[in-house]
């Protein structure tokens, strides 16, 4: 009986893989493809329809694609990787990260990330959907619509106008039903700065889109290194790349339209269903500031002000789930399984969410996490589900109790108080820390 049941689950990924009459013949040679010789839990490579928008260097743009057994699914993932803003941090970013600006050296197959899993132990709400990843190559937060090379870096910068040459290759290969339009850190700016954009354009093909920014809420907050203020970076930015941040943002900074690239400036212009995930203590969000491996009771204030500036950067967003981690990105990542803000798990807080807008329904269901979960301890990595700091010297774990040492914590006070021993509290473990200093967080 289980292998007539496993043989009756191969048979429909092969139906879905072999499914000729929705695909043209082009795109079915690449389905066969997937199909025959990529290895488990792998997405295929394909090239742009329409190869005049470009990676930075001029190579070809293109996605990775799987067809899964729910034709009426779509999760497209917009992955990130930074960017840059003028001729030098453009030069900086050739040298050190060519693979982020060139598509010379994609490999035909790519294994798919957590949230593009086909996989239900690692992907349990979205493993039976069609699964489309968007490389990042392009260096501009997805907004760019140079298409002919800058003259001063001589590099194109065409992001913009790649999804949208996606998303229309997607709707000649049946794209139909619901589609999610996700993305990590720079391409979590990416789906905030599109996500109106592709509603529109897919609404006369009768898809509803809704969209999931994981790590892409930056702020312009002062730079505390030489790096140039984040608002002077979007700036530049914004002019090299030609971006074409949404109008309806724009219209409310026509001095300032480089202001759309921050979340909180952008999200209230934002009409399309929008989830927010994002750590209170980013460290992508730091480091721009300038703040980087802190170790100092200085960096550390530095680290909570910052903090502080998020939570309240995020008191008018709808749907978001904030847990106080000092980290960066988590649905590309097997631990997004674990990460939760008040016991409720972050896939838990992405189901609620899916079916309040697949049914319309504003309030919260019986049994349903709330739409809004925001971690109340203030600290970072108060939350046991965190992932976990490592020193940046060292490469090993830092124990909690030097963790919360280094903030400002008098350890063996707490300790004292609790009828502890300063060394026995020191060596406790997470799990067993935790629970035992939250009064004193």
């Amino acid at each position: 009986m289980l292998f007539i049941e496993l043989q009756t689950d191969k048979f429909k990924r092969m139906a879905a893989c072999y499914d000729y009459m929705a695909y043209p013949w082009h795109l079915l040679v690449v389905l066969f493809g997937v199909c025959d010789s990529a290895p488990p839990d792998s997405l295929r490579l394909v090239w742009l329809a329409n190869t005049t928008f470009s990676c930075n260097d001029g190579s070809p743009a293109g996605y990775y694609f799987r067809r899964g057994i729910n034709n009426d699914h779509w999760v497209v993932y917009l992955e990130g990787g930074g960017y840059c803003w003028d001729t030098v941090s453009c030069k900086a970013r050739w040298r050190r990260r060519p693979s982020l600006m060139s598509s010379t050296r994609w490999p035909r197959a790519r294994r798919a990330p957590a949230l593009l899993s086909a996989d239900p132990s690692a992907n349990p709400l979205w493993h039976d959907s069609n699964h489309v990843l968007l490389p990042y190559c392009s260096s501009d937060m997805w907004a760019g619509t140079r298409s002919s090379p800058h003259l001063g870096t001589g590099f194109h910068f065409a992001g913009r106008l790649i999804v949208r040459a996606v998303l229309s290759d997607l709707v000649h290969y049946g794209l139909k039903g619901r589609m999610l339009l996700v993305g990590s850190s720079a391409g979590g700016a990416g789906v905030m700065l599109h996500a109106d954009a592709a509603r529109r354009a897919l609404r006369s093909h009768d898809v509803r889109v809704a969209a999931i920014a994981d790590s892409g809420w930056f702020l312009d907050r002062p730079s505390r290194a030489r790096r140039p203020p984040a608002a002077t970076v979007a700036r530049l930015g914004h002019t090299l790349w030609r971006g074409s941040p949404p109008n309806s943002c724009v219209r409310n900074h026509v001095v300032e339209p480089w202001m759309c690239y921050f979340g909180y400036q952008l999200y209230p212009h934002i009409r399309t269903p929008l989830f927010i995930f994002q750590y209170l203590f980013d460290s992508a969000q730091l480091a721009a500031e300038g703040v980087r491996a802190p170790r100092t009771r200085s960096q550390w204030d530095a680290v909570h002000q910052t903090g502080a500036a998020l939570r309240v950067s995020l008191a008018s967003v709808r749907a978001a789930f904030a847990p106080a981690c000092l980290a960066h990105g988590a649905l590309a990542r097997p631990e997004w399984l674990a990460i939760n803000v008040s016991g409720i798990t972050l896939p838990r807080a992405i189901a609620c969410w899916e079916q309040r807008i697949g049914s319309g329904r504003r309030k919260t269901q019986a049994g349903c996490a709330p739409r809004k979960l925001i971690e109340r301890c203030t600290w970072p990595q108060c939350n046991g589900s965190c992932p976990r700091l490592r020193d940046p010297r060292t490469g090993e774990e830092v124990a909690l109790a030097v963790l919360l040492q280094s903030f400002g914590l008098d350890v063996r006070g707490a300790a004292a108080a609790m009828g502890l021993d300063a060394r026995q509290l020191s060596r406790m473990s997470r799990a067993e820390l935790l629970p035992l200093l939250a009064p004193h967080l």
